[in-house]
């Protein structure tokens, strides 16, 4: 018998319907860059990954929230989600607010939203630099330092 199939932690329309809220709300705020958004399950959590992502990819903010639901087994997954995601708009506005500076902690951190606790997490990475170092070890110097010379440019 074959298994159902797994439904996606984020509808794909709905996923884009908060994109492009997210772009309504921050878009002034942009630099050359974009969201990027997608969620999945950690064992009995619905993980809900935002990523602000710089065209050139030098700039790449992951933020990580989620709910714990045996610390409210009356929200369904749904629900939970949603509120990591008005967390998530919440807290990218704080970062604006903030010049970028309002970091996310690179391990979970349990953090007050409204009545809620939510975990939550970020990293600041170069994936550019971190591409290009992987490419070096590969001994492929000359696309790395073509790479770099483009980028300069800019």
């Amino acid at each position: 018998m074959a298994k159902a199939p797994i439904k996606p932690v984020l509808d794909p329309v709905y996923r884009q319907k908060v994109l492009r809220l997210l772009n309504e709300r921050h878009g002034s705020s942009l630099r050359d860059e974009r969201f990027e958004l997608d969620a999945r399950r950690e064992g009995e959590e619905a993980v809900v990954r935002l990523v602000l992502r710089s065209n050139d990819n030098t700039n790449v903010y992951t933020m990580e929230a989620a709910i714990e639901s045996s610390k409210y087994p009356a929200l369904t997954e749904a629900q939970a989600v949603d509120i990591t995601l008005d967390f998530l708009d919440w807290y990218v506005g704080e970062y604006f607010r903030e010049e970028r500076d309002a970091l996310l902690p690179l391990d979970w951190k349990s953090m007050r939203f409204g009545d809620l606790d939510v975990m939550a997490r970020g990293d600041v990475r170069n994936e550019f630099l971190d591409d290009a170092a992987d490419a070096w070890l590969r001994g492929e110097h000359e696309d790395v330092q073509k790479k770099l010379a483009a980028l300069k440019r800019h």
